[in-house]
């Protein structure tokens, strides 16, 4: 038997040899590709273009040179833009704090005539609206036990001196309760009708501004002299409640008033017992201080109060600043302001929420509703 013999037996160098041989073989007898002749590129005519495709094109470019345009002409413009604003002159002056409230002319001296005999009324000496001196006779009462004439006729007489404001005598009626009220004209007061939730800032001896419907913007001077202790009328609210079959009722006032007494120091023509009034109490009164409405204080970024004001003025333009402020004494309608910057009469404006520092504005001036006036409250 023949043993093969193995590639193991070769020698290394010789088998080396071998394997370079056969790898030259396969290359030469491997078929090389037919090389393919270069294509060549053929150029393709340009066309002209047609009117419609000219027009269109010519169209497209319009369409963008305008919107160009429009956006820089927009630029420039926001560049340039200024907003109108309204404006107020820094006003420097009187600035009150004061509580309003309501009230009723009343006389300082009131005298209610009144008999309780029973006799019957026989004849009405005066009128409502007369003046009448103390010990003047008002009425005679009629006796028919009488035996003489002083005590058939029995006279009832004014207790005071005054103005007869009511008569509740009535011929043939029996005398019995108030018959007459007189009252001193001449000398009147306001009582006024104080919230219990105005208790706290209201005090004796504060000067009131006393005005009515009748005397229109007429102003009348007092002093507040007193206030009840004790709540005089409320808006009340009732209920009821039931246990082992017995009811009760219970009532609680919502909003108690207290009974103040107001002076009337000035002049008190045109003037009449029973006119409403409006008052206003003044809590507070400064001089001299700056005071705007409360639209032209606003608060920056950082929750500061500030104004803003037009500097700078160029052909009508002016450039917006702004002055941070710290807040005073409060009006119906006005607040005081402070802080560095601020000068009587300058334009305040008065919409701040339309502006902001460094805008370009030109301003209509308008005039405060509390300008020239002493800024109380109305």
């Amino acid at each position: 038997m023949i043993k093969k013999k193995s590639r193991l037996n070769l020698h290394p160098e010789r088998m080396v040899n071998r394997m370079e041989e056969q790898k030259k073989q396969k290359k030469f007898l491997k078929p090389r590709k037919p090389k393919q002749p270069k294509k060549q590129k053929i150029k393709k005519e340009r066309q002209p273009w047609s009117k419609k495709k000219k027009i269109t094109v010519g169209v497209i470019i319009g369409i963008v040179a305008v919107v160009a345009v429009i956006v820089v002409m927009s630029m420039i413009q926001s560049a340039n833009s200024t907003v109108a604003v309204n404006s107020t002159a820094l006003a420097q002056g009187e600035l009150q704090r004061t509580v309003s409230t309501t009230g009723t002319v009343e006389s300082t001296n009131t005298e209610y005539v009144a008999d309780s005999t029973g006799l019957p009324v026989w004849t009405i000496d005066v009128a409502v609206g007369n003046w009448v001196e103390k010990g003047s006779r008002l009425c005679q009462l009629y006796n028919e036990h009488g035996t003489t004439d002083s005590e058939k006729w029995v006279s009832v007489y004014a207790t005071a001196t005054g103005t007869v404001t009511a008569i509740n005598a009535k011929v043939g009626v029996a005398a019995n309760g108030n018959l007459f009220t007189i009252e001193n004209t001449n000398s009147l007061r306001v009582a006024a009708k104080i919230k219990q939730s105005d208790l706290g800032s209201v005090r004796s001896g504060m000067p009131v501004i006393i005005k009515t419907d009748a005397t229109g913007d007429k102003e009348y001077t007092g002093t507040l002299q007193s206030i009840a202790p004790a709540a005089t009328s409320a808006d009340s609210t009732s209920g009821s409640s039931s246990t082992g079959g017995i009811t009760s009722s219970t009532s609680s006032s919502s909003n108690p008033e207290f009974k103040g007494i107001v002076s009337i120091d000035s002049d008190i023509t045109d003037l009449c017992i029973g006119m409403k009034t409006q008052l206003n109490i003044v809590v507070e009164d400064k001089q001299d201080v700056f005071n705007v409405d409360y639209s032209a204080v606003t608060t920056d970024d950082n929750g500061n109060n500030c104004v803003y004001t037009a500097v700078d003025a160029n052909n009508g333009v002016y450039t917006v600043k702004k002055i941070m402020v710290t807040t005073g004494t409060e009006s119906d309608f006005a607040v005081e302001i402070t802080g560095d910057g601020l000068v009587k009469g300058m334009p305040i404006i008065a919409d701040p929420s339309k502006v902001k520092d460094g805008d370009k504005v030109t301003l209509t001036t308008t005039t405060s509703r509390l300008e020239g006036e002493d800024r109380s409250n109305a």
